[in-house]
């Protein structure tokens, strides 16, 4: 086995590899990350490609000594997660983050969050808030002082996401989410710092522009410089629209109030059908529908939709959004609960 105990697997989702590094981080480990480049075969289902190397590659190539772990997120890295398993004689443990889109038996543990809907298992460990470290202040950029010294206090930050399938940030959307910021800067007063994301349309950023009539400053993506991490540290409270996990989770864990904006919907009917049988399982949590949509999840015949609704209704009946969730002391435990159960799976002979 490598000195190094921990290969980190990183895809091509940002969300994602921060998610990794921070948990990896937190260990307090050697660790290796290992950047994977996905084939077109990468689109399939892993099950069907099992431990073999036809749908990624690295550079340079995966040579022994083998890891004891193997840190992953996302459906196109189980191919090489299980590859490396194979090549260390079955050896290494694999854990990984969010769902795996295969049978959840594959896997030494699966670290997830409510919006995956995953069955209850041994092997899957289920928190409310994804791995999200502590955020040291960051102070505004100086070219923001203008703006910020234009700005009353109280501060509201609009963190506001995009699309991201089924949810979509349409101009009806938007001019609600404007209607929703007026009303709520009419209430406690003050102005708003509205940021947008890579994934918001011009065209909603544009209709939420014309419909605030509230003080606001706009910083757009690419545009102006990156002041979302101060704001994290600055704001007194904040909108953060819910079709993002991370920003719901980083804007709660600044210990301010939050209030979270639902995206409508947009799905096909792949996305309805498994949430109308999630919705059915849940509503009989002893029938047959349900252990039948457990048993497919577990074996990986069949994925389970990400709903971010379950998210935000797991964080409001938590308490979270209303301030009597206390989240960082949730988010502390959760996270010292994930080092320690990764930790013990590593160290296992």
């Amino acid at each position: 086995m490598s000195d190094e105990s921990l290969w980190v697997l990183l895809g091509n989702r940002h969300g994602d590899n921060r998610q990794l590094l921070a948990i990896a981080d937190a260990l307090q480990r050697p660790y290796r990350a290992v950047q994977l480049h996905f084939r077109r075969g990468a689109r399939l289902a892993p099950a069907r490609w099992f431990a073999h190397r036809l749908t990624w590659r690295t550079d340079p190539p995966l040579v022994p000594p083998w890891p004891r772990a193997v840190l992953a997120a996302g459906r196109k890295s189980v191919p090489a997660a299980l590859w490396i398993r194979r090549a260390s004689g079955g050896q290494t443990r694999l854990i990984h983050v969010n769902r795996p889109w295969a049978p959840l038996a594959w896997f030494d543990l699966v670290v997830t969050t409510p919006q995956y809907a995953l069955p209850e298992r041994a092997n899957v460990l289920t928190n409310l808030l994804p791995f999200v470290p502590p955020q040291s202040p960051v102070p505004l950029p100086a070219s923001f002082a203008a703006r910020a010294a234009a700005l009353p206090r109280p501060w509201t930050a609009v963190l506001v996401g995009g699309n991201s399938r089924p949810f979509v940030l349409d101009d009806a959307a938007a001019a609600r989410l404007a209607a929703t910021v007026n009303a709520e800067l009419r209430a406690v007063g003050g102005s708003a710092w509205v940021l947008d994301s890579p994934r918001t349309p011009a065209s909603a950023m544009a209709t939420l522009e014309r419909a605030l009539e509230v003080p606001a400053q706009l910083v757009r993506w690419g545009r102006d410089e990156n002041c979302y991490a101060a704001l994290l540290g600055l704001a007194d409270r904040f909108i953060v629209t819910a079709d993002s996990a991370s920003m719901l989770t980083e804007a709660l864990l600044s210990g301010r109030p939050v209030t979270p904006f639902a995206l409508p919907a947009e799905a096909d009917w792949r996305w309805r059908l498994g949430a109308a049988w999630r919705t059915a399982a849940e509503s009989a949590p002893r029938s047959l529908t349900r252990r039948g949509l457990d048993r497919l999840v577990g074996l990986g015949l069949v994925s389970s939709v990400r709903d971010l609704g379950l998210l935000q209704r797991a964080l409001a009946e938590a308490g979270l959004f209303a301030g009597a969730g206390r989240p960082l002391e949730l988010a502390e435990a959760e996270r010292a609960g994930t080092v320690a159960r990764i930790n013990a799976l590593i160290d296992r002979p």
